[in-house]
C-alpha cells in the first residue's frame, strides 16, 4: 500500500540489543538502540552498526543512544554523523533520568 510505513523490531538474541527495521515502500532503514556505557563503547557501537547496515545493503544507519543525563552539552557531544567504512552513521543521544 502506498504511504504505509512499517516499523518492526528485531528482538535480542541474548546480546541485549534491539534493532528497529523501517520500511516505507522501497526505502529501508535501521535504528540500533543502545545504552551509553562509555565513549569507547560508543565508538565500537558505531563500527558494529555500520557493519550491520553494510550487511543489509544499506548506505546508512542511525544509533539511538540512551544516556542517563539531561545535560544538553553532553548529549550534543555524543550526537553526530560520521562515515564508518563507507556507511553513514548518525548517532542521536537521548537523555533520560
Amino acid at each position: 500500500m502506498k504511504g504505509i510505513c512499517v516499523v518492526s523490531p528485531e528482538f535480542p538474541t541474548g546480546n541485549g540489543k534491539v534493532d528497529l527495521h523501517l520500511k516505507c515502500g522501497e526505502k529501508m532503514g535501521v535504528i540500533e538502540v543502545k545504552s551509553f556505557e562509555s565513549f569507547l563503547k560508543t565508538q565500537s557501537a558505531k563500527s558494529q552498526a555500520a557493519a550491520y547496515a553494510k550487511s543489509l545493503g544499506l548506505e546508512g544507519v542511525t544509533v539511538a543512544l540512551f544516556v542517563p543525563v539531561r545535560d544538553e552539552a553532553v548529549l550534543a557531544k555524543l550526537s553526530g554523523e560520521s562515515s564508518v567504512d563507507g556507511v553513514r552513521v548518525a548517532v542521536v543521544a537521548i537523555g533520560w533520568g
